[in-house]
Formats: structure tokens, sequence, C-alpha cells
């Protein structure tokens, strides 16, 4: 009956989620030219990516585990822990996001021997960070509520769900704020 019922809440996300990456994957495909304007975006990407991935999925995992123990409920939605939990969330997306701008910079001119403007790279994953961030952050809490008012248990939906939104969501907002920054800059 567990493996049924396993089958049954993750195969159809996990088909969802492979789609998913055939997304992210053509966002990519798609900024090639921006990846060429850009010395260091390339850098930029894997970093951010998983940053967001790991960022959200923690953020799913605590608060599915705070609404397993009973300190945050649909009745209740914005209470003190789920408020401490979303402005870390946030702010270390912020910090994160800084610190991916300067090492993508220190990289791409070591290993790449090309000087990119640190600017640039800085406000693209500042933008696309703190962006990905507040919108996975709303997506977290609604999936888990969500899963809880399904019956499923979020460990099984939460993290694959996250994982791939993120990857999309990520990729789209490098691709606008790339595109945003370019523009101005």
């Amino acid at each position: 009956m567990f493996a049924k019922e396993l089958l049954k809440q993750s195969l159809p996300l996990l088909i969802l989620c492979g789609l998913g990456g055939l997304v992210a994957g053509s966002t990519l495909g798609v900024m090639t030219d921006l990846l060429v304007d850009i010395p260091g975006l390339i850098v930029i990407i894997p970093a951010i990516i998983a940053m967001r991935g790991n960022i959200s999925t923690t953020l799913g995992s605590r608060l599915g585990s705070a609404y397993h123990l009973g300190v945050i409920n649909a009745e209740n939605i914005w209470n003190e822990e789920l408020k401490q939990n979303v402005i870390g969330s946030l702010v270390l997306s912020f910090l994160v996001s800084i610190t991916i701008g300067i090492l993508a910079y220190v990289t791409t001119i070591i290993f790449f021997d090309i000087s990119p403007n640190p600017v640039k790279l800085i406000i693209i994953v500042l933008i696309a960070g703190v962006v990905s961030g507040a919108i996975l952050t709303m997506l977290t809490i609604v999936i888990i509520f969500a899963v809880f008012k399904r019956g499923y248990d979020p460990d099984n939906i939460t993290g694959p769900a996250l994982a791939t939104f993120g990857d999309i969501i990520t990729m789209l907002s490098i691709f606008g704020s790339a595109i945003i920054v370019e523009v101005i800059l």
C-alpha cells in the first residue's frame, strides 16, 4: 500500500519535473546571444540555480516540518514562525546573490582571462536572485498548504516541485535581468 501511494503522489510530479527541465534548458538555448555579450554570465547560471534550489527546498522542508508539528496551519498562515522563515529565505537570497556575483567576476578573470563588468554581473545576479527568491518563497507556501490540504506527504512533493519550478523561474529571472541590465548599462 505504501509503494502504491508513493507512486501515485510522485510519478506525475516526476514526469512534470522532466518536462520542466526541458523548459529550463530551452530558456538557456534562447540566451545564447546574451551569453556571448555578457562575459561571466555562463558562470552565474549553475551557481544561482543551485542557490535557488537549495534555499527553496530547505524552506519547503522547514515549512513541511512546521506544518507536521502544528507550528503553522491553514487557519493561522502568517504566524511568527512562517514570517521568520520567509524573511530568512529572502535575506539569504540577497546575501548569496551578491556573493555569487563577486565570485563569478573573479572566476571569469581567473579561468577565462576575460575581465567582465563586475557591476553588471552583480546586478544581474542580485535581480535574478531576489526576484526568483520572492516568487519561489510564495510558491513554497502555496505548495505546502496545497499538499497538506490534499492529504499528501510534503516530503514526496515539495522537493521535486520546488527544484523544477526553481530551475524554470530562476532561468527566466536570469534571462530577464540580463536583458534589463544590458539595456540599462
